[in-house]
């Protein structure tokens, strides 16, 4: 029996009682009968050959009894469980809530789970597994509803990135999504659509034409602000811009931002999704939207549309490490793929284990090591202060972006996905294009900005089984230290995959003058752990919650059940079957 299995007798105690034998007591049944003879006259009903019969067919009738009700009961479990078993293979819709003869935590499923930042979208995400789809046709209609549901961080006009792995075929892709050349100052060229359009073409299993009829309803009936949209209107605003408006501002001539609660309409981005997304053919940007997007930034329409045609996603083989019992996949730059695998494979040079978890000091002194090693990454890398590329005149330190909206899909044949849009910063170029009904990113594909830090998605393997772990960070130059870091966990320290993501975290932020600065999140301020920290770490920070807002999320399949976490949980939203 599988570890952690029931073991559903184990309820049951025996004893063992001794009993005479069945002779032995019409001996002394005869011998009390010869002394009573004197007194009285006894008529036997049975001889004593006769009444040993007897108790022998009652006791033979009593065991057949017994024994066919065990075989009975055995295979009425065994009738159940095929049934059962037999159901989850093809669940149908509105079926699934009882078709479950136990029940898990929240996030541990049997099937397939999805974990994206909006709840509307993971909840549309689920119901395309229901009606037939499979993990990449959930995930495009989850990332295309939060183009709807959270515009200031993903959408049309902005960029992709993911990390597939076929639960069929065996085979792990990288998508980048990620434009080389910018439409004008400032502007960043789309290439979310496009990469969508063309995971879909190659590992997508429903019609296209589908998948973008929620969102598009979504937008036209509307829907409510929710607080992490509300977060972002209010930031921006503060800031005085102006282009979040009309749609994302109240009626009257103060137009202030809507608020939790608040509902929204997105007439012209719910026509682009029904009458131009929905009839793309193929993985270029449709040139309706091309000419609405030349005259809204005021652009030649065919210089426009040639440079767009020059902009294609592309779907490659990852950049794949060895990590002992353990591979990892990573998709290739301009993605932080390469930042994620640098920064595991110093930990891995540290020979840590579960004993450098094993008291305050070793504790303390392991966290230390690991930032440390996550400095000397960045610094030769990114060509931080003093590093020998700092010294060549390369790269610039790059300013912190905010991240994106996260996609993460696992379902019942075994694929796994994980997808990050983006417009680079808070609302993109802070442009809101009227013709599409979108916001445009500021992504411009510059080389000397450095590396995608918000695209940091990563598939960890093991070797020995079919276990299968997807995670992303986003939030900035910290996101891949913060993935970095879940990873060693799970491999080096044989944590568990929410254990990963819930322990304390550090933080390495890059200022914009290039110096590092480093945080702890997840500790008390009297703890031991922290105590010692900070007399080696000098400068360390200790905040709530998460640096810079970093955000992680995961999903794995492991002992047959699908699994989905969030940290902080706040800022994702776990849906499955």
């Amino acid at each position: 029996m599988a570890a952690g299995a029931t073991n559903w007798a184990s309820g049951a105690h025996y004893q063992k009682i001794p009993a005479k034998d069945w002779s032995e007591e019409e001996e002394e049944e005869e011998e009390e009968e010869e002394e009573e003879e004197e007194e009285q006259v006894t008529i036997y009903l049975h001889t004593p050959s006769a009444r040993v019969m007897l108790s022998r067919q009652k006791r033979n009738s009593c065991l057949r009894v017994t024994a066919s009700m065990t075989l009975l009961g055995v295979g009425l479990y065994f009738g159940f469980h095929a049934l059962w078993l037999s159901g989850l293979e093809s669940p149908e819709a509105g079926d699934v809530e009882g078709l479950h003869l136990h029940h898990h935590e929240h996030g541990v499923y049997h099937q397939a789970a999805v974990i994206t930042d909006s709840e509307i979208c993971s909840g549309f995400a689920k119901e395309t597994l229901l009606e037939g789809g499979n993990a990449v046709d959930a995930g495009v209609v989850a990332m295309l509803c939060l183009g709807v549901v959270h515009p200031h961080s993903t959408g049309i006009g902005g960029v992709l990135t993911a990390i597939f792995h076929n639960g069929t075929s065996g085979a792990t892709k990288a998508l980048n999504a990620l434009p080389s050349e910018r439409l004008k100052p400032g502007f960043g060229a789309p290439l979310l659509l496009q990469g969508l359009r063309l995971l879909h073409h190659q590992h997508g299993s429903l019609p296209w034409a589908r998948l973008p009829g929620r969102p598009a309803k979504l937008a036209r009936e509307g829907f409510a602000v929710d607080e992490i949209l509300a977060r972002a209107v209010a930031r921006e605003a503060a800031g005085g811009a102006a282009g979040l408006c009309p749609f994302l501002c109240g009626p009257g001539p103060g137009q202030a931002p809507k608020g939790v609660g608040a509902q929204v309409t997105n007439e012209k981005l719910a026509t682009v999704l029904e009458e131009v997304v929905r009839k793309m053919g193929g993985d270029l940007f449709p040139e309706t939207l091309a000419r609405d997007l030349a005259r809204d930034l005021s652009l030649d329409p065919q210089s426009l549309a040639e440079t767009l045609r020059h902009q294609r996603a592309v779907l490659s083989s990852p950049l794949v490490t060895e990590l002992d019992d353990f591979t990892l996949a990573v998709p290739p730059a301009p993605s932080a793929g390469e930042v994620l695998i640098q920064l595991v494979g110093r930990a891995r040079r540290l020979g840590l284990s579960w004993a450098s978890l094993a008291n305050d000091v070793n504790t303390s002194s392991t966290y230390r090591h690991l930032l440390n090693a996550a400095q000397q990454v960045y610094q030769k890398l990114l060509g931080l202060p003093g590093s020998p590329r700092e010294r060549g005149g390369g790269r610039r330190s790059p300013e912190t972006a905010p991240g994106g909206s996260h996609v993460l899909v696992v379902d019942g044949t075994g694929n796994i996905l994980a997808m990050v849009g983006s417009l680079n910063s808070t609302f993109g170029a802070k442009t809101f294009s009227p013709s599409t009904g979108s916001f445009l990113s500021d992504f411009t594909g510059s080389r000397d900005s450095g590396l995608v830090y918000w695209a940091c998605p990563g598939l960890l393997r093991s070797k020995a089984g079919e276990d299968y772990m997807v995670l992303v960070s986003s939030g900035g130059a910290d996101a891949p230290f913060v993935s970095a870091q879940a990873i060693i966990s799970v491999v080096y320290l044989e944590r568990s995959a929410s254990d990963a993501l819930a322990g304390p975290r550090l933080y390495l932020h890059v200022g914009r003058q290039g110096a590092p600065h480093k945080a702890v999140s997840g500790l008390k301020s009297d703890s031991e752990i922290f105590a010692h920290l900070s007399r080696e770490v000098p400068g360390l920070e200790l905040v709530n919650g998460t640096a810079e807002g970093v955000t992680s999320t995961l999903v794995e399949s492991h002992l047959g059940h699908k699994r989905a976490y969030a940290h902080p949980q706040t800022c994702a939203f776990v849906d499955g079957y």
